[in-house]
C-alpha cells in the first residue's frame, strides 16, 4: 500500500511540475498563472496578442541591443492580473523577439500577494510588476520596474550598455 500512495505522489508531482500553474484571482476572480512559465501560457491570450505589435522597434535599435547583449540574460516577472504587464510585457517581447536577447529570457508569473511573490522570486526584490531583471554571467545589471522611464527600447539599451548605475550592494544573483 505505501509503495502504490508513493507512485500515485510522484505521478501527481510530475504532472504538477510539467504544468502551467493557474489559480484564481481572489479580487478578479479571474485565472490567473502563477510560478514559472512558458511563454506559450500567456502569448495567446487577447492583452498579449492586442498589445505585441503597439511598439515598432526600428532596425538601428535592434542591431545596438544585439550588439550589445552578448552573454546577457533577462528574467521577466509579471501578472497576468496585472494591466502594466498586459502592456509591457508583449512590446518588450516584440523587442527582444528579434535579437539574440530573445532566446535567453525566463517568465514568472506572480500573484498580486507580496507574499507570495517573495517565495516565487526568493532574494529578487520584486515590488511591482512588471519587473524586467537583466543578467550579466549571472549578476543583474539592472531593471526595468513596473514602466521604463521613457522609451522602452532606449532603457533596454542604457542597461545593457552599462549606462545604469544601480546603487552598491543591492543587486542580488540570479536566482534560476
Amino acid at each position: 500500500m505505501k509503495i502504490f500512495l508513493c507512485m500515485i505522489g510522484l505521478l501527481t508531482f510530475t504532472a504538477i511540475s510539467n504544468a502551467q500553474i493557474v489559480a484564481t484571482d481572489s479580487i478578479s476572480n479571474q485565472r490567473i498563472l502563477i510560478g514559472a512559465v512558458t511563454r506559450s501560457a500567456f502569448e495567446d491570450s487577447s492583452w498579449f496578442k492586442d498589445n505585441y505589435s503597439m511598439y515598432n522597434p526600428t532596425s538601428e535599435l535592434i542591431a545596438k541591443i544585439d550588439s550589445l547583449s552578448g552573454g546577457d540574460s533577462v528574467d521577466v516577472v509579471f501578472g497576468s492580473w496585472c494591466s502594466d504587464s498586459h502592456m509591457w510585457v508583449p512590446m518588450f517581447l516584440r523587442i527582444i523577439d528579434r535579437t539574440a536577447l530573445g532566446k535567453h529570457a525566463a517568465f514568472v508569473a506572480v500573484p498580486r500577494s507580496k507574499g507570495w511573490r517573495e517565495q516565487l522570486t526568493p532574494g529578487m526584490n520584486i515590488e511591482r510588476v512588471p519587473t524586467f531583471i537583466f543578467f550579466h554571467d549571472g549578476k543583474e545589471i539592472g531593471r526595468i520596474v513596473e514602466e521604463p522611464k521613457g522609451d522602452l527600447g532606449d532603457n533596454i539599451v542604457k542597461i545593457l550598455g552599462g549606462e545604469y548605475k544601480p546603487s552598491e550592494g543591492s543587486l542580488p544573483e540570479r536566482v534560476h
